[in-house]
């Protein structure tokens, strides 16, 4: 006899209590708008660092060389950062199998 999906499951199991269910979806409440609060932080801080860093900028590409926002630079840097640190975890994880 299988014990999967069974009816006596939900009936040996100890039920849960209204205020254990309300305090843990309390809790995930909280957590959810602390991240929303952190990211509304950040992303003004993100929008007044790019206003802040409109002028332009004399920058020396791989080919060439032109004037360019330092907010495209600084963005361009943090890009090319995050895909760094991807392919270096990547092949963090390869080696490891």
């Amino acid at each position: 006899m299988s014990r999967e999906g069974s009816e006596l499951d939900g009936l040996t199991a100890a039920p849960e209590s209204t205020a254990d269910v309300r305090s843990r979806r309390t809790g995930v409440e909280r957590r959810d708008r602390a991240r929303l609060i952190a990211a509304a932080i950040v992303g003004a801080l993100i929008a007044v660092f790019a206003v802040v860093n409109l002028n332009g900028v004399k920058v020396h590409w791989v080919f060439a060389t032109g004037q360019t926002p330092l907010i495209v630079v600084i963005a361009l840097a943090f890009v090319v950062g995050i895909l760094v640190d991807r392919l270096v975890i990547r092949a963090r994880r390869k080696r490891r199998r």
